[in-house]
């Protein structure tokens, strides 16, 4: 220190280095807010700025050059660069010197590692040294990440003794800001810290659970900006390296509560923008991160505070933004399905099954959240948005609604009252749309009427009168919304749902709401100013004032009357309506207008004449009601119009018309009434002369005689119906009605009270006018008016002459106003102006008008009288403008625009009456009727407007006028009009008048006719003249256009059916109209409408005769639509089948190609016409054998006819073709011009007829096949062709290697003869195709399903092609591997399928040329590897044992990281030496296995699996092999041993590989093990045991706790159950090292001993395995033993819960294990105790054993085992107890599920257990609600078939020695009585198919198509319809449900060909599906 030249200051320096003073400032972050302490004088701290500047770089740098452990240096060094006082950068100056990290950390020697003074300073060095270099020096990056490393390498001890709890929160602080710099540097520093660093929550915990934020050394900061450097940047890997290490960044919430806002802000918003909103990061791991504990946290941040010294000014200002970031956080993960952890509930949570667990959890923990208006408002808005999530809200309020005089209750009430409104029932009833009836009425009763708070407002009414009120307010709110969603419901077209609701309800509110005399009980008090009121300690709740309280109580009556009006009957007589009126007038505040009206409806609803004349109150009371209505400060007033529509309704002054009755409501509203009271007087004087009026008004009308024709013919047919006593419903209504006596009164009223016309006037003009909308006609209207002088009267005059704009004067609306100047005064005024209601809107869209999109403002309230006058003007102006002839295409548009508006206003706002009230008075209007004009004759141009003009409102409310039309026979008067229309037509059709057909044909599609007139408009086209049926120029008429029409209408129809009658005369037509020779009509339409009409009815092609179908061979032209139709006929008729025969021997027949190769593909369908008849092929065959030849020679000059023939072509060349034209059509390789898969079949057909014979074996033919359809190949995918197309191509290459494969003719072994091939072109071409296509990567709706059968193709042909050591070979590994997708494919798992072949095709390189194998591709096998056993995975181990086995260095890497740790730790994507990788940790590696995972793979161990790497991918799954198999026996599918024809002997060709498979299975014991598929997502044993190996290795750091705890410990014990002897070796060689490792672990004794016991226990327990295996001869498995499965599980099970004191199971299974020397393992361990326990947690531990035998019965030893236990019985018998509750009876049906799928075992059940009669009796006795059960029992059915077909074959493979040869499969079928049963006991469990969801409706009808068809054959007609019937109920709407019904009561499987079956894709398509395959078994016989 000689040369230092301020060694005179050293000891001063050595003070301030021992304070604490100057290591406050840590980081550059620090240095804006923070300044160092200094506690000398002024003049020592000018001393310290002229030591700084005096500080020597160099001298220091040869300092820690000479010697190591320069802790003064390292501490002055570190002193100057903090020093805010110094001017110059030493950092700086340090290292443009030439310092570097490496000098740093280099100073820290082995031995000084745990020397923190040395430490400490020197990483804060380095950490200043990574800023610099971050800020000024970006070209040392480099160097400082490999320091970085060194440092991860190197001092990993040192970290965590500095962020131990031992150590000071200046060392943590250091170093957590060290390791924020370096994630900030690298993000893949950043995996590396989180794999290497032991960051754990336990380790951490200390760190952020005592904050001081008075402190400097705030560690917590430190350790939040550490956990935000990991998010910062948005790198996904290191996000999702994060988010895997459990709890770690759930660590930073808990303490956000009193952080700084800044600091709290900063975090949430880098969480919910890199984490939340990132769509990369999976719901998975999500869930995983956002655990239920981690909500409540975020929770609680709503209350955050802050720090406890900051101001609350500063707090108050960064709240609200805290507040609305957090709100947005919450809402997103708890209500957004993508971004979020929300799972969507379509149910609404009324199933059974909760999808949303975690976050049920996070609602039930809050207390209290709407203490907190934000935390309030979120809530609401979560259950608004995930109604599911209610009951878990409606928990949390039952303690805190507990009736009381407190702040807490009051609060409670008012967020109920909140909730309430905020999930109101015009929002939420769209979300009732796919609920059930059942699940809807349960929604509704729930939201509306939870139990839980009424029982508790039931304790708090009556006992304290303001508690009261305060309960019958929430009480009231209730049922206001449970009132409101029955109104909503009821408007649903059917009425099961609002039925269902009623009956629930009836039940339901006597039993759960006040009495109605406790509500007058109540009433009476106030009247009677009685109080009952506890006296509350500390708060009472505020009082309200009586008006309030009447209006809630009475309001409570109102609703009572409502929902169940015998609940008022028992108040009548109780109650003094009038004396309640009474007190109301004398209350001064509250709603006291409300509460009249309140009172007059009750009394109303009590006694329904207190609103007459009779009664002295009728006018106050009548008064009442018209106040509040014609009020408009609030929106009471529509509470009101309901009761004065009633009141209107019921009374005789407007008889019930409802166009007045609306009329007078719309005018009170919109009119400017002085005095009320006037209109009492008004309706009242009407009231009392109503009779004297009444004959008044048919005196003028009398006087008012209408001429009209039409008018009287209506009147007569009227007065003829009502005579006859016919229904009316359909009858047109009068053109003019009788008025009321209302208007009439309203003018003599006036004419004698002249002060009153003043007031009146305004209000009568806006009467009269709308008066005149309603009945059309001025002229009556005028008669009305008398002679009172109006203003209104020149309107109505005007109206007589010509079209006249609405008044402006008149009335307050607006929008009327608008509409008739935009329709009459043609003014071009906006949407929005017209209809306040709409607005323009991008995002929600209502309706679109004109191509503009619109949203409705719900908010704006309208009134439906309003809807409908707007309505009937528009009415108006059509019948006015098109009587005028003034109806212009303008006015038509907008009329129409206005129209859909009306309804979509009354739609919107759940006002469907309204618009189907509107929809009614206009089509049952006679004046509609009248100009209604089917028939275009080029007249009128008003009148077709008019028409067209309907037909639109027809097509656009369909919906509407079906319901119309169901209930009142809407359109049958439009329907009779129609029909008479047409008759007229017909007339001058004959006449050669012209008619234009376009709106006819309109009209009909829209409107239709009768069935009656459908029968007689027949008959007038059947007995036109064929020269009436066609135009002049060919086309055809309206006559046909009418035929077509109505055969399109019956063809599209499933009921309707045109009868044999008609279906002949209409043949007949067609067969003239094809005969003509004079002209040729153009009959294309008539063709296609009756081709549609045959396939959707082809049973009615059995109608067709002889002479039609001869008809085809003598037309005068063959159109594509003619050949067509014959086909189809004779598709569907047989019996023409001897007349084509005949037809063909006529030579001109034979070669006319349209009509031969169509109706030859037609008879391909009756096969055993053509066995009989195969002359017929031979002579097609010789007559186009030249065109098929150039047809397959080339493909690209065929006719269409040839392509659409195609199956028949195939059937000739099967049939005829010879063997020379084969060969001479593969001597040579063809490069075809286009891809037609018709083509492709004929080429693959003739091919296959080469392989039949000897002669056809050349290796020449099989090389010029491949290389055509190589090249069709290549052409396919270029050209983008339909995946189909290309799953064909591949599909027919792959049969044709299989079976030259296993051919030794075609010497494909020899590889050089394929020398030619791979050198050509053609291949070169395929294989870059092929490769560049299956890469590529697809959107998520367009899935790359081409890919993994291509990759496959190409793996196939490169073994077939290539010899070993091939060059070609490394071409094609440079090809896939340099591909730009190779890696996302290799490394993502988007598409699991190409990803395996892909694997499959490296490995067929790497096997074929070795050379290839390169060291650094191992990392990358390693990133793509999950571990599991998917054949992807198994497929990389394999490929890596290759490598191994071939000298490569894999076992460098070992132990193995995966996945994407392995990504990068190894950094495949970069480039990097591997000098610089470190090994991980064994607890590195154990942190890679996910817990769910490992103890899912505990419970499907794979018993069966053998340690052994060759997995070979399969072509297709054994498993589905074996099972379609079966399926095939099942339906008596079956092909013949004995050959006939080529045809059987090309099937048998083909079919010989896979019954080779299915022999080769057949030959290993199938019936003793289970047949259940083991699950591919657990992880593999072959790589796992041999990891542990590495992992536990002698002097291994591994923890033997850490593996107990992860569950790693029990996969080798289940191990020792595995059936391959060698992985049983490797599980023993597994736990004998684990049992080293454990005698040298010192930490926990308590686990060790455990341990040590478990281990013993273990050992001795294999005694008795040893002693089984001997009995059973076995002795060469005594040095291996092989334990029972069940045995296994349960000791594996057992180690999962022996450390978790919480775990019910852990009490009893240590005792058992205590208590065990060894366990029996001969028998099920520990059954009795557990399954008969009589704890508490008795349930539990029975259905944990019950889990033991389901996931642990594999094979018949495990069956043996169960069996020997006794357990079975005991099952058996305790499910039918009443001790078995649901969740038990479904884990025995599991266990039984787990047996009987053993062949074996299910046969010994069924024999000696009883086992179909016990199903029986449990089938029967299930009850309504358990869905579950009848889920478990449908796949318990389904296994049973399954093992059922499995032991038959078994047998008959031993009967019939079928093990010589794949012959003897040909004839297998299966026949057992234990069918007929299992079919007893699926058709019992139809009743339940209630319960079920609709993909378990599938597969219980998948049960029915299981069983035989011998079987099926037993079930009765009226059964097979009770199962179509029942199962269909789901699909109600689908037509094809009446067909399948109809195919059954024929007995005609025919009708299951229709089209209305096979082409209909519905949602339901899949049930449909099912159905038409069980009824088509039945019926065919």
């Amino acid at each position: 220190m000689g040369k230092r030249k301020y060694d005179d200051e050293s000891s001063d320096v050595t003070k301030k280095n021992r304070s604490d003073s100057h290591s406050e400032e840590n980081d550059k972050m620090d240095l804006d807010s923070e300044q160092p302490q200094n506690e000398e004088h002024s003049d020592n701290e000018t001393t310290n700025s002229t030591k700084s500047q005096l500080f020597d770089v160099k001298h220091f740098r040869k300092e820690l050059v000479g010697k190591q452990g320069q802790t003064m240096a390292l501490t002055q060094f570190l002193q100057v660069c903090l020093n805010p006082d110094c001017e110059v950068d030493y950092m700086f100056k340090y290292l443009k010197a030439g310092g570097n990290s490496h000098e740093i950390l280099r100073q820290i020697t082995q031995d000084n590692k745990k020397n923190l003074t040395l430490a400490t300073p020197a990483f804060h060095l380095f950490h200043l040294i990574i800023l610099k270099v971050q800020s000024s020096l970006p070209h040392m990056i480099a160097i400082t990440e490999e320091a970085c490393r060194y440092f991860l390498n190197t001092f990993i001890p040192t970290i965590e003794i500095m962020i131990s709890e031992n150590s000071g929160p200046r060392h943590r602080k250091i170093v957590l800001n060290l390791l924020t710099s370096m994630v900030t540097l690298n993000s893949e520093l950043g995996v590396e810290i989180l794999n290497q660093v032991p960051l754990t929550p336990k380790n951490l915990q200390h760190v952020v659970e005592k904050p001081n934020y008075k402190e400097k050394d705030n560690v917590r900061t430190a350790f939040v900006h550490f956990m935000t450097s990991f998010l910062v940047d948005g790198h996904l890997p290191l996000i999702k390296a994060l988010l895997e290490k459990q709890g770690l960044l759930s660590l930073v919430i808990p303490g956000l509560v009193q952080d700084e806002a800044d600091a709290v802000l900063m975090f949430l918003n880098i969480l919910k923008k890199n984490v939340i909103d990132n769509t990369f990061i999976s719901k998975t791991l999500k869930l995983k991160t956002f655990s239920h504990q981690v909500l409540h946290n975020l929770f609680r941040l709503f209350t955050w505070k802050g720090p406890p010294e900051s101001s609350s000014e500063n707090k108050e200002e960064a709240r609200n933004e805290i507040m609305t970031l957090l709100s947005d956080i919450i809402l997103t993960l708890f209500t957004s399905h993508k971004l979020g952890i929300y799972f969507i509930d379509p149910t609404l949570g009324t199933s059974d099954a909760n999808k949303n667990q975690n976050l049920y959890k996070a609602m039930q923990s809050l207390k209290r959240p709407w203490e907190n208006e934000f935390q309030s408002e979120a809530v609401l808005q979560i259950v608004y948005k995930c109604p599911d999530l209610h009951r878990a809200l409606i928990n949390v309020i039952e303690p805190s609604f507990q009736p009381q005089h407190s702040v807490i209750w009051e609060r409670t009430t008012d967020f109920i009252l909140k909730l309430l409104d905020r999930l109101k029932p015009e929002d939420m009833v769209t979300r009732l749309n796919n609920l059930n009836p059942h699940q809807t009425a349960n929604f509704v009763r729930f939201v509306t009427m939870p139990v839980p708070l009424l029982k508790l407002i039931n304790t708090g009414i009556g006992k304290d009168q303001t508690i009261s009120f305060y309960c019958i307010k929430v009480l009231v709110k209730m049922l206001q919304t449970l009132k409101r969603y029955m109104q909503i419901i009821e408007l649903d077209d059917s009425n099961v749902k609002i039925l269902e609701l009623k009956n629930k309800l009836e039940n339901f509110l006597p039993k759960h709401m006040p009495a109605p005399n406790i509500i007058v009980s109540l009433i009476n008090n106030i009247i009677d100013g009685k109080v009952s009121e506890e006296t509350p300690q500390d708060y009472k709740l505020p009082a309200q004032n009586k008006a309030d309280s009447l209006l809630s109580l009475l309001e409570l009556l109102l609703l009572y009357n409502y929902l169940y009006p015998a609940s008022i009957e028992t108040i009548e007589g109780t109650i003094n309506m009038k004396k309640i009126l009474d007190i109301s007038t004398t209350l001064t505040t509250g709603h006291i207008s409300l509460l009249k009206f309140k009172i007059v409806s009750l009394w109303l609803a009590l006694d329904s004449s207190v609103l007459t004349l009779q009664n002295s109150m009728f006018k106050d009371l009548f008064l009442i009601m018209l106040d509040i209505f014609t009020n408009n400060e609030d929106d009471t007033w529509m509470e009101a119009k309901d009761t004065l529509y009633m009141f209107f309704k019921n009374t005789e002054i407007f008889e019930a018309d409802e166009d007045e009755i609306h009329l007078i409501l719309y005018t009170l509203k919109n009119s400017d009434v002085n005095l009320i009271s006037l209109i009492g007087d008004v309706i009242e004087n009407v009231l009392k002369n109503r009779n004297e009026l009444s004959e008044y008004i048919k005196n003028q009308m009398v006087n008012f005689e209408i001429s009209d024709e039409n008018s009287m013919t209506n009147l007569d047919k009227l007065f003829n119906d009502l005579m006859h006593g016919k229904m009316i419903e359909d009858s047109l209504f009068l053109e003019n009605k009788m008025p009321s006596t209302f208007i009439v009164g309203c003018i003599q009223y006036i004419q004698n009270n002249k002060d009153a016309k003043n007031q009146l006037k305004s209000f009568i003009c806006l009467y009269i006018a709308n008066l005149l909308h309603s009945n059309y006609s001025p002229e009556l209207t005028e008669v009305l008016m008398s002679d009172s002088k109006l203003d209104i009267r020149t309107y109505i005059a005007e109206w007589t002459v010509r079209p006249v704009c609405f008044p402006e004067t008149k009335g307050n609306d607006v929008t009327l106003i608008n509409i008739s100047k935009s329709v009459i005064g043609n003014e071009d005024i906006p949407l929005t102006n017209i209809f306040p209601s709409l607005v323009e809107s991008s995002d929600e869209i209502d309706l679109t008008i004109m191509g503009v999109n619109y949203k409705i403002d719900v908010t704006k309230q309208i009134n439906s009288s309003d809807l409908y006058i707007w309505s009937k003007y528009l009415m108006f102006c059509i019948v006015r403008l098109t009587n005028m002839d003034n109806l212009t295409l303008e006015q038509q548009e907008k009329i129409l625009n206005y129209f859909e508006i009306i309804i979509s206003l009354g739609k919107r706002h759940l006002m469907v009456n309204i618009c189907r009230s509107i929809v009614l008075h206009m089509f049952k209007n006679a004046h509609f009727l009248k100009i209604f004009q089917p028939i275009d004759l080029n007249k009128k141009s008003s009148n077709i407007l008019a028409t067209e003009l309907l037909v639109n409102i027809i097509e656009k409310n369909r919906d509407i006028i079906n319901y119309l039309n169901r209930k009142h026979f809407l359109l049958k008067s439009y329907q009779q009009k129609t029909y008479s229309e047409i008759v007229k037509c017909f007339i001058k059709i004959k006449k050669n008048k012209t008619v234009n057909s376009d709106l006819t044909i309109r009209v009909l599609e829209t409107v239709g006719l009768s069935k009656d007139d459908d029968l007689k408009v027949f008959e007038s086209i059947f007995s036109a003249d064929t020269e009436v049926c066609i135009k002049e120029d060919k086309e055809p008429s309206l006559i046909l256009e009418l035929l077509c029409v109505l055969i399109n209408k019956y063809s599209d129809s499933i009921s309707l059916e045109l009868s044999n009658d008609v279906l002949t005369k209409c043949m007949d037509l067609y067969g003239k109209l094809l005969s003509l020779k004079e002209i040729i009509p153009n009959l294309t339409s008539l063709e296609e409408s009756l081709v549609k009409y045959f396939e959707n009815k082809p049973h009615q092609a059995q109608s067709v005769n002889e002479e039609h179908f001869k008809k085809f061979f003598y037309a005068n032209t063959v159109r594509k639509t003619t050949s067509l139709l014959a086909y189809t006929i004779l598709k569907f008729n047989n019996k023409f089948c001897d007349i084509f025969k005949e037809e063909i021997n006529r030579p001109e027949i034979l070669s006319q190609r349209e009509i031969t190769l169509p109706l030859g593909n037609a008879i391909i369908d009756h096969n055993q016409y053509l066995t009989d008849n195969k002359e017929i092929l031979t002579m097609i065959y010789n007559e186009y054998k030249s065109n098929i030849n150039k047809f397959l020679e080339k493909p690209h000059k065929a006719g269409q006819v040839y392509l659409n023939s195609w199956k028949f072509i195939r059937k000739l060349l099967v049939e005829c073709m010879e063997l020379n034209d084969c060969q001479k059509l593969y001597t040579k390789s063809h490069k075809f011009e286009t891809v037609e898969l018709s083509h492709v079949h004929l080429m693959q057909t003739a091919f296959l007829k080469l392989c039949l014979s000897k002669e056809g074996q050349k290796k020449e033919y099989l090389i010029n096949y491949l290389l055509s359809m190589l090249n069709t190949t290549t052409l396919a995918v270029k050209d983008n062709k339909d995946a189909h197309v290309l799953t064909d191509l591949v599909s027919s290459v792959s049969q044709a290697i299989q079976i030259c494969k296993t051919n030794e003719n075609f010497e494909v072994d020899q590889k050089e003869d394929f020398k030619k091939l791979i050198e050509s072109g053609i291949w070169q071409n395929f294989c870059k195709a092929v490769l560049k296509d299956s890469l590529k990567i697809r959107t998520a709706v367009q899935e790359n399903t081409t890919g993994p059968k291509l990759l496959s193709l190409l793996s196939s042909l490169v073994k077939l092609f290539y010899p070993s050591d091939h060059e070609d070979i490394v071409t094609l590994f440079d090809m896939v591997t340099s591909h730009s997708e190779f890696l996302n494919v290799m490394l993502s798992n988007y598409s699991p399928d190409i990803k395996s072949r892909l694997l499959e095709f490296l490995y067929v390189l790497i096997s074929t040329n070795k050379s290839v194998m390169k060291t650094p591709q191992i990392p990358v096998y390693l990133s793509a590897y999950r571990a599991t056993r998917s054949p992807s995975d198994r497929l990389i181990l394999t490929i890596l044992k290759f490598y191994e086995s071939n000298d490569l260095p894999v076992n460098e890497y070992k132990p193995y990281l995966w996945g994407d740790s392995a990504a990068n730790h190894y950094a495949i994507r970069k480039s990097r030496t591997a000098t610089l990788w470190s090994h991980p940790t064994p607890n590195q590696v154990i942190n890679l296995l996910d817990k769910d995972i490992i103890e899912k793979t505990v419970r499907l161990f794979p018993v069966n699996q053998k340690l052994a790497y060759n997995y070979e991918l399969p072509s297709r799954n054994s498993n589905s092999l074996m099972k379609s198999y079966l399926d095939g026996a099942l339906r008596d599918v079956k092909s013949k041993s004995n050959v006939k024809d080529t045809e059987e002997a090309i099937k048998n060709l083909l079919l010989k590989d896979d019954y080779r498979n299915i022999l080769a299975e057949a030959q290993t014991d199938i019936v003793s093990i289970s047949h259940e598929g083991n699950d591919e997502g657990i992880y593999d044993p072959a790589f796992l045991f041999p990891l542990l190996s590495h992992l536990l290795a002698p002097g291994s750091v591994a923890s033997c706790f850490k593996l107990l705890r992860t569950g790693l410990l029990s996969v080798p014990v289940m191990g020792l159950s595995s059936h391959c002897p060698l992985m049983r070796a490797a599980a023993y060689h597994v736990l004998h090292r684990f049992c080293l490792l454990l005698e040298t672990e010192t930490r926990h004794k308590n686990d060790k001993l455990l341990l040590m016991d478990f281990i013993t226990t273990l050992r001795q327990s294999l005694t008795t395995a040893i002693k089984d295996a001997a009995a059973e001869g076995e002795l060469k498995d005594i040095k291996n033993p092989k334990l029972p499965a069940t045995g296994a599980l349960y000791l594996a099970k057992a180690l999962l819960v022996v450390t978790s004191p919480s775990e019910p199971l852990y009490k009893p299974v240590n005792n058992f294990l205590i208590a065990k020397q060894f366990v029996d393992l001969t028998v099920v361990p520990d059954f009795l105790s557990l399954f008969h326990d009589s704890n508490v947690e008795a349930m539990d531990r029975r259905n944990w054993i019950l889990d033991v035998i389901r996931d642990g019965t594999k094979s018949m030893t495990d069956v043996n085992v169960v069996f020997k236990t006794m357990c079975l019985k005991m099952i058996l018998d305790f499910y039918n107890t009443v001790m078995a509750d649901r969740k038990t009876k479904t884990k025995i049906l599991g266990a039984l599920n787990s047996i009987v799928s053993i062949p074996r075992a299910f046969e010994i059940l069924v024999e000696g257990y009883g086992f179909m009669s016990w199903l029986h009796y449990v089938v029967r006795n299930i009850k309504k609600e358990d869905k579950v059960i009848v889920k478990e029992t449908l796949a318990l059915i389904g296994n049973m078939v399954h093992s059922l077909g499995i032991n038959i074959f078994a047998k008959y493979c031993a009967k019939f020695g079928v093990n010589s040869g794949v012959e003897g499969l040909y004839d297998f079928k299966i026949k057992s009585d234990i069918e007929y049963e299992i079919l007893s006991i699926v058709n019992d469990l139809l009743p339940h198919t209630d319960l079920l969801e609709f993909d378990d409706i599938v597969s219980y009808v998948k049960l029915y198509n299981s069983i035989t068809k011998r079987s099926i054959k037993f079930l009765t007609k009226k059964q097979i319809t009770n199962i179509v019937t029942k199962c269909s109920e789901r699909c109600k709407k689908s037509e094809s449900v009446k067909l399948i019904n109809q195919a059954v009561l024929l007995n005609n499987p025919i009708l299951l060909s229709s089209k209305n079956l096979t082409n209909s894709i519905t949602p339901e398509s899949s049930l449909i599906n099912e159905l038409v395959q069980l009824v088509h078994t039945y019926v065919v016989s």
